[in-house]
């Protein structure tokens, strides 16, 4: 065997999915970098719809939709619209299986738009020749951050008292959760993005988009975009919120 042989590096060892699942959180650099190299995103899709889905349920059969319907009408100025027993039984059933829908479709619609603002921001502004499944893929895992909070947030309403949930702050991870249920419907969409579990999905972001391609998206690059598509995001959602409360 010569020296050549002998001196020679190994090629990094590939972490499987369920290996990257828990890298991207305590080893983000080294897991995106491997992402990089091998895009696959189905994995933290299946994992991330799972838990969607569990919470979601929880919240469809744990919290007391009809308060809930009632301090949202209040807030409004329309407690005179208030439906009547027939009517809030609809209501309540609706606010029901839209939380089953968004349990099975929400994530994935939420990383596929995501990834598509993304590759478009990096394709056509930075020129960084990106391919979808790549920014998919990162987009995905990005999102485990979300995925710890649902859990967290699982047990959260095994122990609470129905009446207490408020499916909009179930978990005290951002501002929201201490701005009380009287406050404006904008200010608390404000608050609800002021979060924790929002922020370090920003970071794993960054690392992960400057492992993409590291020439043509610097790290300030990077911060740039996703603190970019926040900032718009969290403007979006609190004039939509203000204009239609």
């Amino acid at each position: 065997m010569s020296d050549a042989a002998i001196g020679a590096p190994e090629a990094p060892g590939e972490v499987n999915a369920i290996g990257r699942i828990f890298g991207v959180l305590f080893s983000p650099k080294a897991t995106f970098e491997a992402i990089a190299r091998r895009p696959t995103w189905l994995a933290p899709i299946i994992v991330l719809t799972l838990i969607s889905f569990g919470m979601n349920a929880m919240l469809a059969a744990r919290v007391d939709w009809r308060s809930y319907i009632q301090v949202q009408l209040e807030k409004t100025g329309r407690a005179d619209q208030i439906p009547n027993e027939q009517a809030m039984e609809r209501v309540v059933q609706i606010q029901k299986y839209s939380r089953y829908v968004r349990g099975v479709i929400g994530d994935l619609s939420a990383a596929l738009f995501a990834a598509a603002i993304y590759l478009g921001i990096f394709n056509l502004i930075v020129g960084a020749d990106l391919k979808f499944k790549s920014v998919l893929s990162v987009v995905s895992f990005t999102m485990m951050p979300t995925a710890l909070k649902e859990l967290l947030g699982i047990g959260i309403l095994f122990l609470k008292d129905p009446t207490t949930i408020n499916p909009d702050n179930f978990i005290a991870s951002g501002l929201g959760a201490f701005l009380g249920n009287n406050v404006p419907n904008w200010l608390m969409v404000l608050g609800i993005t002021i979060d924790v579990f929002i922020y370090w999905g920003m970071i794993l972001s960054v690392i992960g988009f400057h492992a993409l391609n590291p020439k043509k998206i610097k790290t300030g690059t990077a911060i740039g975009a996703v603190v970019g598509v926040y900032v718009v995001s969290v403007l979006l959602a609190v004039g939509l919120t203000a204009a239609f409360s």
